[in-house]
């Protein structure tokens, strides 16, 4: 499940299938005997010691379902083990420094935390996280106090925020859009749905806005060609109106791409700058693309740390990465508020060797995982369900 993705119930069934085949012979385990053990390493990882030694970089997140509760979130790693200038953070390099549910979330509920996840961690060098106005105003007053702890916002949800004032004032993209849903809505239900645009999120869409102006400028290219498709012609001969403005999104969209990329791998550091000029090249002179590189600009400038040997993580890609495995592991229990299985954050995390996963079990019984989630978590909103129509029964 941690490392292949599969589904409870699928690698029960894959393991039952080994031994009805002959290929190995072991007391096969239910569906619901690995979700215990799943959460079992996950309360190890959640409450076993960590080293205070080290200077610490924490990614912080809120992951929501539905309900009213939303847990916070804090992955861990010591600064001198993040992979810098190799790759971006794994969730093998990470540890789970805190799951907190919060029925109510502000700047004072997030001080608190940061203040009790800092038990276990020492006080980090450094925070990072999205512009949630939540997090934002409690990180700020946590580090008010620290001046050896640093902020820096994650720069994807920063280059977004660039993109979306850029562009959702201009009439010209506003027409884009829809004319690429009008478009979309035409062809759903016909035999031309391969021509289909990918579907734009209803939240966050200039975090994943590449996708549409890839198809665009692809569908463009094949409207230039010696002989396009009638049905290509028909139903996006509209696109060739935007040309121009298309090929100046897809100009400032490669800034902040180009910024993103070298930030992850990279981190923030004195020569990050440089780095980041030689990677864009020409900038051009249209007004929103100098201030898009303006601004990337001074988020470089404010958040490099002071100090030319060190460098900062400004990416919680992979915090949001573990918010999409949980689901995918949860599957339709996602639908259904937080369960118990948010705990299978903390199994994602580290290395889990052999040993690492027996020291876990052997230190954690079910009871305490039990007892942890009824206390922490309550009554899941399934339990509330049956509740319900246990009272409605004839």
């Amino acid at each position: 499940m941690l490392e292949a993705g599969s589904s409870l119930r699928g690698a029960a069934a894959a393991m039952a299938l080994f031994v009805e085949q002959g290929w190995a012979s072991f007391a096969v385990p239910s569906f619901s005997t690995i979700r215990m053990w799943l959460l079992r390493v996950g309360h190890y990882a959640l409450t076993r010691p960590l080293d205070k030694t080290k200077s610490w970089l924490w990614l912080i997140d809120h992951t929501i379902q539905i309900g009213s509760q939303k847990i916070l979130v804090i992955l861990g790693c010591p600064i001198d083990d993040v992979p810098f200038g190799q790759r971006a953070l794994q969730l093998t390099d990470l540890q789970l420094v805190a799951l907190v549910p919060m029925e109510k979330s502000n700047g004072d509920a997030v001080e608190r935390e940061l203040e009790n996840a800092a038990q276990r961690t020492g006080v980090p060098r450094q925070i990072a996280s999205d512009q949630g106005s939540d997090l934002v105003k409690g990180i700020a007053d946590y580090v008010e106090y620290r001046p050896g702890t640093a902020y820096v916002p994650d720069v994807a949800h920063y280059g977004a925020n660039l993109l979306k004032h850029a562009w959702d004032d201009q009439p010209c993209w506003q027409q884009f859009v829809k004319e690429l849903q009008n478009t979309s809505s035409k062809l759903r239900q016909t035999k031309s749905a391969y021509l289909l645009a990918p579907r734009m999120r209803a939240k966050a869409r200039f975090m994943n806005v590449d996708t549409q102006l890839q198809f665009a400028g692809r569908v463009l290219k094949h409207l230039d060609g010696n002989a396009p498709r009638a049905k290509a012609v028909e139903y996006y001969g509209w696109l060739k109106e935007h040309r121009d403005d298309l090929a100046v999104w897809q100009h400032e969209h490669s800034l902040v791409h180009q910024a993103i990329e070298l930030v992850r791998v990279e981190g923030l550091q004195a020569r990050t700058l440089p780095l980041l000029e030689a990677a864009w090249g020409e900038i051009g002179s249209r007004d929103s693309t100098v201030r898009i590189a303006e601004r990337l600009r001074a988020y470089v400038a404010k958040y490099q740390p002071e100090k030319s040997d060190e460098r900062f993580v400004a990416s919680t890609e992979i915090l949001e990465s573990s918010f999409g495995k949980l689901k995918r592991i949860e599957g339709q229990q996602s639908q259904d508020g937080m369960t118990g299985l948010v705990l299978v954050i903390g199994a994602m995390t580290g290395k889990c060797t052999e040993s690492e996963l027996r020291e876990a079990l052997e230190a954690t019984p079910q009871k305490k995982v039990d007892n942890w989630v009824d206390r922490v978590l309550g009554p899941s909103m399934q339990w509330f369900r049956k509740q319900f129509f246990k009272e409605t029964k004839a």
